[in-house]
This record gives C-alpha cells, sequence and structure tokens, in this order.
C-alpha cells in the first residue's frame, strides 16, 4: 500500500483462511499492481502538467499563458498607483481651497457698492507672504517693514510723507480698504492708481487730529499737487494708537474717499487711470510711524 493507509477487511483474511488459496480469477497482486500502476500514472501526468506550465510561464509562453510580473513593471504599477493617488489627493487639495476660497469671498463683500465687484486682493499685512511684495527695508528718509502682525511706515523727516508700495499691483477700477492705527506723529493714508516710480499718484491721508486731505501728484517733489478735498470730519477717531478705516472707491474718473464707512467726499479727476497701491506715513510736524492691517481691494 503507497499510502500507508489500512486495507479494507477483505484484505486482512481471518485465521481460518490465512491458508486458503485465493481464488484464482481475482488474483490480489494484479489487482494491487493495476492500481498502484494508475496511480502512478496519474501523478506523471500531474506533474508533467505542471513542469510544462512552469516552463511556458518562465519563457513567455503562449497568449494563453499567464503572464509574470516583471520589475519594471511592478515599478511602472506602483507609480501608476502613485500618480493616480496624487491627482486624487490634488484634487481634493483644490476643491478644499476653492471652498475656502468661496468662503472668503462670501464673508468679505464690498461694503461701498454692495453687490458689485470682485475680490481680487485680501491681506491681513502681517507679513510679505500673500505675493503682492510689499515694500520692505530702512532707508535715511523711512522705513517699510513688517512688524508686530502689521506692516510699518514711518519717515524722521518733518513736512515729508514715505510711501510703502505694493509692487506686483496695479488697478483700475476698483474699492481698496486699509486699515490705519497712527502709532506716534501726524498722518495716515494710502496711494492709488500710483506709479511709484515717477510719483504720479492719487494721495488720500487721515490725520490723528480728525482732519484729511485728498489731492493729485505729479510727481514726488509736491510742486505740482493739485487738492481734490479736504477738511475735517467726525466719522475720524482722533488721537495716536487708535483704528481708522480708510477707503477710496475709484470708477472712471469719478473718485469716493471714506472713513470708516463713512463718505467724506467725491470728485471729479481723470489725470491717472490705473497703477499701484501703497500706504504712507506723513509727518507733517513730528516724525510719525504708522501700522497699517488688512488691506482689501474690490475690482470693478
Amino acid at each position: 500500500n503507497p499510502y500507508n493507509t489500512p486495507l479494507p477487511p477483505a484484505y486482512y483474511p481471518s485465521k481460518e483462511q490465512q491458508f486458503v488459496p485465493p481464488p484464482p480469477s481475482k488474483p490480489r497482486s494484479n489487482r494491487i499492481g493495476l492500481i498502484i500502476g494508475i496511480i502512478v500514472l496519474v501523478l506523471v501526468i500531474i506533474v508533467g502538467g505542471v513542469l510544462a506550465v512552469s516552463h511556458l510561464g518562465t519563457q513567455g509562453g503562449t497568449a494563453n499563458a499567464t503572464p509574470t510580473v516583471a520589475p519594471a513593471q511592478a515599478t511602472g504599477t506602483a507609480q501608476a498607483d502613485a500618480a493616480a493617488t496624487a491627482i486624487i489627493a490634488t484634487t481634493a487639495t483644490a476643491q478644499a481651497q476653492a471652498s475656502a476660497t468661496a468662503a472668503v469671498i462670501a464673508a468679505n463683500p464690498n461694503p461701498y457698492t454692495p453687490g458689485i465687484g470682485k475680490l481680487a486682493l485680501i491681506d491681513p499685512l502681517s507679513d510679505n507672504s500673500e505675493g503682492y511684495k510689499w515694500d520692505t527695508g530702512t532707508q535715511t528718509d523711512g522705513t517699510c517693514a513688517f512688524s508686530g502682525g502689521s506692516y510699518h511706515s514711518s519717515t524722521p523727516k518733518t513736512q515729508f510723507y514715505y510711501v510703502c508700495s505694493a509692487a506686483v499691483t496695479d488697478f483700475s477700477n476698483f474699492a481698496f480698504e486699509v486699515q490705519a492705527k497712527i502709532l506716534k506723529g501726524d498722518c495716515s493714508g494710502m496711494v492709488f492708481r500710483a506709479d511709484t516710480n515717477t510719483g504720479k499718484l492719487y494721495f488720500f491721508e487721515v490725520c490723528q487730529d480728525g482732519t484729511y486731505s485728498f489731492s493729485r501728484y505729479l510727481d514726488f517733489t509736491g510742486t505740482n499737487v493739485k487738492d481734490l478735498a479736504g477738511g475735517s470730519s467726525a466719522a475720524i477717531v482722533t488721537g495716536l494708537n487708535q483704528t481708522n478705516t480708510i477707503a477710496v472707491v475709484a470708477q472712471g474718473s469719478t473718485l469716493t474717499i471714506y472713513v470708516n464707512k463713512q463718505k467724506l467726499s467725491s470728485v471729479t479727476d481723470s489725470s491717472f487711470t490705473h497703477g499701484q497701491i501703497g500706504l504712507f506715513a506723513d509727518a507733517s510736524n513730528h516724525p510719525t510711524e504708522v501700522a497699517f492691517n488688512n488691506a482689501k481691494v474690490w475690482t470693478y
């Protein structure tokens, strides 16, 4: 018995039958031999088939053979899976950013011409990471710097204003708003539709004594200035270390200035149609430093 399994009872003769010769028509040896032969033949067929399949797989085989995965194919599969994962992650990030942008836009509607305009710039002015390239550095005439979570413009020179501009900005029709806090000195302000290389710009300032002025400059010398509006307003929060939100709406030749969401004046001037935005400290009578935060622009 090649499998060491017990034979059926018929193959274990009783003591009484031990010496009785088996019937000649059914010899045990022939039956056992036949069974063994069949089993051996089946094993040969099975082993041969396994070897044949193994050989075909190793050599590439026929079109029906199961292909093996080579290292390059495995790498390609892994790269495809990684790329698919990256695409899914990028898509999810873009969707999250789009949702965040939509939320920011919804949370910052244009308060000056409600329902009109697109939020084009929003910058807390805590650092230069938003990409608008605000001026930084110290010169003899003044300093532009990020400090303490705000953007500072300062100048030690009296009868002098020091502009800190956003180099990559260029706006035409828009509303521009910023929060200004005079830390010491006299006045804070903004410029717009500016060419800060030549000094051509519109100039709007609010001072800690409650006065304001709005002018057009043709250069930095101050000799070619046109006063457009000015005076005093109860809308201005007076004194040092007080925050005032100053703003301008420029639509074509119509220019309107605001303090703390209250309109101060509206004028007509078509000298400049587009340009940079900037912020400044104006030391009318005393060295001045101003801290700015939360600049926003809505374009039309």
